[in-house]
């Protein structure tokens, strides 16, 4: 049986608020079919990074789905430094 990660499975909303507040910040406002287009792309790349990341290691995806968190905290923080 295949589980996909609660964190996975809830980000689309997050992902499209986040659009949300790009478009109300910026005035520019895209339609229905473009935040489509858009939310499929990030998700399909955040899950197959994932997939890889568990298929590589074999591991759950809930663990490479922390792997890969933790993974992009360590390299903004190498980019842009630990903040105060």
């Amino acid at each position: 049986m295949l589980v996909v990660p609660d964190v996975i499975c809830n980000a689309g909303g997050v992902t499209v608020s986040y659009f949300e507040w790009v478009q109300d910040f910026s005035s520019f406002f895209w339609d229905e079919d473009e935040i489509n287009v858009r939310l499929d792309r990030i998700m399909m790349n955040a899950l197959n990074h994932i997939w890889d990341t568990a298929d590589k290691h074999k591991i759950t995806l809930r663990t490479a789905t922390y792997a890969v968190a933790c993974e992009r905290i360590l390299t903004a923080r190498q980019e842009r430094g630990l903040y105060p």
